[in-house]
């Protein structure tokens, strides 16, 4: 039996009509109680229903659990059928990702990060924040969200270096929380977390994932490329995974704190995929990502086709993960080739950057369209403003002139697009809604 819920916890059968009904057995009802983690991570898609004749009018199965963790495609969904009922331009600004210290104590090969930091540094107004000033801009964030209708803005820590130096991290942590809202996102490698920040994550975090520059011994330190001579070790690594997932069970939130794991498919990681998902299962991670490099220039790679052995390995997670423990698993789509070139995006290009609207970065003090590279260089197009947390300021930011200037200009004038996933999701979601006069009544679901 397939069962739908929408985003009040309403609950659904699927008939073989490919209608909704509602489903009225309390103890079916009961025995089907999701935890935040599960409600996430174990639909198989989302469903697009006309409430006055039941009809499923449009399913996808493009739902990126993981990726929008603690939220979910619902809420993306909904923002933007609210949107269409006034203006498609003043959505809530759902995910922030905030990039608060820009140095980092690896030097991982092929890192993407490295220019945008040295470039930052010199250019960006405040890319580290003092506090209080840090604490009023995510006040500010979630004010202008909450009146937009997303009571909880998804808020992700992670670099462009390693968040684990910024000195008030943990006290960051617990007002983001407790006097905001926000539905924290911690990703690092974890190689500078000290306890106050470790346990302000565990109490108070809807996700922390751990990356991995390598799977063995010999690959981490490769890859992770680390100078001196006390280096942060695959063991290390390992160790602090098994660490949290105790003080998770500690805390009793392992019904509400996701752990996850990523790593990149790399040469020297061949042979190690199966053996560390089963320890990350044994463990009681969640999650295990295992993506391709991305890269600006493939030219001169060399073997870029994927291995026969990875291929194996990857084909078999997909099918075995949840015996080994795990919830969620992430292997590539196209099992060919070892890189994925920006360049091959050039003739994907969506219509509307909405990402730029529900998903801006922040960037020191500075809001910005995205991370890409040639949008963080351009301050005077692609810089929404500066942001200092005083009230209401976000409404000129996101609706004044500047604003529309930048979404006419992206993403027709990108070389490629950094959030294309997310761009032709919404766009197709909107486009079905464009099909209805009244989007009333549509109702989305979630099917498990």
């Amino acid at each position: 039996m397939k069962i739908a819920i929408n985003n009040n916890g309403d609950v659904y059968t699927i008939n073989n009509n490919n209608k909704i009904e509602p489903l009225n057995n309390s103890l079916i009802k009961d025995s089907i109680k999701l935890d935040l983690i599960d409600k996430c991570l174990k639909p198989k898609s989302m469903i697009m229903v006309n409430k006055k004749t039941g009809d499923i009018v449009f399913e996808t199965t493009e739902i990126y659990p993981q990726h929008f963790y603690p939220l979910t495609i619902l809420d993306y969904a909904n923002a933007i059928k609210e949107g269409m009922k006034s203006d498609i331009d003043n959505l809530p600004i759902l995910s922030i990702s905030t990039k608060d210290y820009p140095f980092c104590d690896f030097n991982c090969k092929e890192c993407l990060a490295d220019p945008t930091r040295m470039w930052a540094v010199k250019n960006i107004d405040k890319c580290i924040l003092e506090i209080e000033e840090y604490k009023k801009i995510l006040k500010e964030i979630a004010r202008y969200s909450k009146k937009r209708g997303c009571n909880s803005v998804r808020l992700e820590i992670c670099g462009e270096g390693n968040p684990d130096l910024y000195i008030n991290r943990a006290d960051l942590i617990k007002f983001a929380k407790e006097e905001c809202n926000m539905g924290i996102v911690y990703i690092s490698t974890g190689s500078k977390l000290n306890e106050k920040t470790l346990e302000a994550i565990v109490k108070y975090g809807a996700y922390i994932r751990i990356s991995l520059p390598g799977i063995s011994e010999e690959a981490y330190d490769f890859y992770s490329n680390q100078r001196g001579k006390e280096k942060f070790t695959y063991e290390d690594a390992i160790k602090l995974l098994e660490k949290i997932c105790n003080l998770r069970k500690q805390f009793n939130r392992e019904r509400e704190l996701m752990v996850g794991v990523r790593t990149c498919i790399r040469q020297k990681n061949e042979g190690h995929y199966l053996e560390l998902s089963k320890l990350l299962g044994q463990m009681g991670v969640d999650s295990f990502q295992m993506v391709k490099v991305l890269t600006d220039n493939i030219i001169d790679k060399k073997d870029i086709e994927l291995s026969d052995c990875t291929q194996k390995d990857l084909l078999l997670l997909d099918r075995e993960y949840k015996n080994l423990g795990l919830k969620h698993i992430q292997t590539p789509k196209l099992l060919d080739k070892l890189y994925i070139n920006r360049d091959f995006l050039k003739n994907k290009k969506p219509t509307k950057c909405f990402s730029s609207i529900v998903s801006p970065i922040l960037y020191g003090n500075s809001l910005i369209v995205c991370i890409h590279w040639d949008k963080i260089r351009d301050k005077q197009n692609a810089y929404y403003g500066v942001l200092s947390g005083k009230e209401f300021e976000l409404e000129e930011i996101m609706q004044g002139k500047k604003a529309q200037k930048i979404r006419k200009r992206y993403p027709m004038e990108c070389n490629n697009c950094c959030a294309l996933n997310d761009n032709l999701m919404l766009e197709v979601i909107r486009s079905n809604l464009a099909l209805f006069n009244d989007v009333d009544i549509i109702d989305f679901m979630l099917v498990y």
